[in-house]
């Protein structure tokens, strides 16, 4: 049957609208626009037909063989529905045959508003009504399906009495499907094209294509949640651009130069149990979870991932911008720190000369705009050297706690400074003492690790040194090379209480040789940080129980350094051999 003998038509995706100023009041689209205050129960039209209607549109599809050649495609539609969220009862229709309606009392009245430009036909696709201002709106509109590619974007500010058309900077075969306003900023525009997404600071004077890694596709449908534009395409699945705080403030206004964004509030979200690697080179999984993934890492030290068969997550950690007007002639740095000035990490863009990769990641340094993420951490311990596993990687430092923070971006003379928030999730019941409480903890078992991990290089390296002695000195010098072997396997002593040696490479571990205080004490935060809670009892216990075991190691190296190390410097000085310096 042809559309001509429905009651009502409907197209295959009518339009569904909740009231913005009553939750129970639902609008639905047809040729008509309907309303329901029963949650469906019943149905009243509160519109005339708001389509142009050309019978000829509304005929059967097919022929003698096949009368349903469309299938449940319907013409002549509402197909974009709007309510003023300024004005209750102030609606905006526009149909798929190129319609634009307007009422200000509840449905009671309706006029046609349409641009005197747009063409007959046009399908109008999207309608969005400004957040700013009560009279100004912005609609999209597509004409594909007669062989016109252009973009229709058009803007009014007086209720539809008068329009202009703002597409200058998309293409002219790339037709537009959605338009969206920011909500935080006045004049921010996004629009979905035919291929992809564009963005506007001057209230649609201009457009500019956002790329990066969104595929070409139709871009269907916007929305701004928060600080983040999602973009819903056909077939090529929903993307999310994750933070929007560098388009508001460029439309807002920035001075030339050399310029910080301010971050947007970070959300701190902890890995829990995460057995995922970031190895270069081949597939990397995601634990017992699945999920595929190749790892790129950066000229500045940064892993990526790619994901080969599941979506992407955030960045996990505040997300930095700055932008460089030129290269800086002397490393530039971005220091963060607490509130009350207490500094947490530093990081540079320096350059190792004598490593093709750096230690720690560098801030990038490159003109024009740069991304940095801090995951949140404070600064890893140091690392062991040596060929045990412990050495192949430094050990993170704890995650901070939520609250007030701030970030310095220093290059050359000029310093520019903004203060960020790191906040929890909203769902979680921890309070900001818990975290902090898991923090302090945190911190306390690191700067033992690091002592651990200073101290065991500090014995390697006098192991090291001591046996070199034992070494020139057994044939020469047997008295020497006897002291250095004694002191060398006093300090191996001490040492194996806290990691296996490196005496046979590829063995110093332990599990063929057992665990040391070392090995249990790193295994100690990753239990504490699974979660958002406060350290429980156990965990300030067992960490009292490794203090108490590892100060007396500490004491009985020190004592071989005043003594022991003493005396066998004395007795190379008596052999006029020069003295052991130590770390």
């Amino acid at each position: 049957h042809g559309a001509s003998e429905h009651k009502y038509r409907f197209n295959w995706t009518y339009p569904i609208v909740f009231s913005p100023h009553d939750p129970n009041t639902i609008y639905i689209g047809g040729n008509r626009v309907f309303k329901t205050t029963n949650e469906g129960q019943s149905w009243e039209p509160i519109s005339p037909d708001l389509t142009f209607a050309d019978p000829e549109t509304l005929q059967q599809t097919g022929g003698p063989v096949n009368k349903d050649a469309i299938g449940a495609e319907t013409y002549a539609t509402v197909y974009a529905f709007a309510e003023s969220p300024h004005e209750k009862g102030v609606l905006w229709a526009g149909s798929d045959d190129g319609i634009l309606s307007l009422s200000r009392d509840a449905g009671k009245n309706w006029k046609t508003i349409n641009p005197p430009d747009l063409p007959d036909w046009t399908m109008i696709s999207c309608i969005e009504l400004s957040p700013h201002d009560r009279a100004t709106a912005y609609v999209a509109g597509t004409r594909y399906k007669l062989d016109d590619y252009e973009p229709y974007l058009y803007v009014t500010r007086d209720y539809g009495a008068t329009w202009t058309r703002i597409n200058q900077g998309i293409p002219d075969d790339d037709f537009t499907r959605v338009v969206r306003a920011d909500p935080e900023v006045p004049g921010l525009l996004y629009a979905g094209t035919e291929t992809g997404v564009y963005v506007s600071t001057d209230d649609g004077a201009n457009w500019r294509r956002l790329e990066g890694n969104l595929p070409v596709a139709p871009v269907h449908e916007l929305l701004v949640k928060g600080t983040d534009l999602i973009a819903g395409t056909h077939g090529r699945s929903i993307w999310i651009l994750d933070d929007l705080t560098p388009f508001r403030t460029l439309a807002a206004g920035i001075p030339d130069g050399t310029y910080l964004l301010p971050p947007r509030d970070t959300q701190r979200v902890l890995p829990g149990i995460d057995w995922s690697e970031n190895v270069p080179g081949w597939t990397n999984y995601l634990g017992g979870r699945g999920g595929g993934y190749v790892v790129t890492i950066d000229p500045d030290g940064a892993a990526a991932r790619t994901y080969l068969d599941l979506g992407e997550n955030p960045p996990a950690g505040a997300i930095i911008r700055y932008r460089l007007t030129e290269t800086p002639s002397e490393p530039l740095s971005l220091t963060f720190k607490r509130a009350d000035g207490t500094e947490i990490r530093s990081f540079s863009s320096r350059k190792e000369d004598d490593e093709a990769k750096p230690k720690e990641r560098r801030a990038p340094a490159k003109p024009g705009w740069n991304r940095f993420v801090w995951d949140l951490r404070h600064a890893p311990a140091t690392k062991i050297e040596g060929t045990d596993p412990a050495s192949e990687k430094a050990i993170d430092g704890p995650f901070i706690a939520p609250g007030a923070y701030t970030v310095t971006l220093k290059v050359g003379d000029q310093e520019l400074t903004h203060p960020f928030t790191v906040v929890k999730p909203s769902n979680l019941p921890a309070t900001q003492a818990d975290l902090a409480a898991q923090e302090d903890l945190l911190l306390r078992i690191h700067r033992l690790v690091d002592r651990t991990a200073t101290t065991i290089n500090r014995m390697r390296d006098l192991r090291g040194q001591l046996d070199g002695w034992a070494k020139r000195t057994k044939d020469s010098n047997p008295e020497v090379s006897q002291a250095a072997e004694t002191l060398r396997d006093k300090v191996l002593e001490v040492e194996k209480t806290l990691l296996v040696p490196d005496l046979r490479p590829g063995w110093a571990d332990g599990i063929n040789a057992g665990s040391r205080l070392f090995d249990k004490l790193v295994a100690l935060p990753p239990a504490i940080q699974l979660g958002d809670y406060p350290p429980t009892d156990a965990a300030e216990e067992v960490f009292a129980d490794f203090s108490a075991r590892l100060d007396p190691q500490f004491a009985a190296f020190d004592s071989l350094l005043t003594t022991d190390l003493k005396d066998f410097n004395a007795l190379t000085a008596k052999q006029k051999l020069p003295p052991i310096v130590t770390l």
